[in-house]
């Protein structure tokens, strides 16, 4: 059903058809994890953004959700690339923030100043 896990061992080979390449020609198909149909959250349809919301932690699995995410890791990886070749590094810069956890606040001040321009 969908939502289920299951392992899967065999061997890949040459797929027929036209849409792939290769696949799994499996010999052993263990069960990992079942997942009642009734219960599950999210069905083979379409469901709305709204929805989505409301099941944060599944939103990956929908086909846009997954379709956002490819284009924006190959979006980021092309920037991240882009840059590296012209001799730019990445740095992770802190987050500014009025929040004061953890004691954070007392790492560093940020201080105002007047435009002269």
């Amino acid at each position: 059903t969908t939502g289920a896990s299951v392992c899967a061992v065999g061997e890949l080979v040459s797929s027929p058809g036209a849409k792939q390449a290769v696949e799994l020609k499996a010999n052993k198909l263990v069960l990992v994890g079942a997942c009642d149909a009734e219960t599950y959250p999210l069905q083979k349809k379409r469901h709305t953004l709204e929805f989505l919301r409301s099941i944060a932690h599944l939103r990956p699995r929908t086909n846009t959700i997954g379709a956002v995410a490819r284009v924006r890791s190959a979006l980021s990886h092309a920037t991240h690339t882009f840059f590296q070749d012209a001799g730019f590094q990445y740095v992770h810069t802190p987050i500014l923030s009025a929040s004061d956890c953890e004691g954070a606040g007392e790492m560093f001040q940020v201080r105002v100043r007047a435009w002269c321009g």
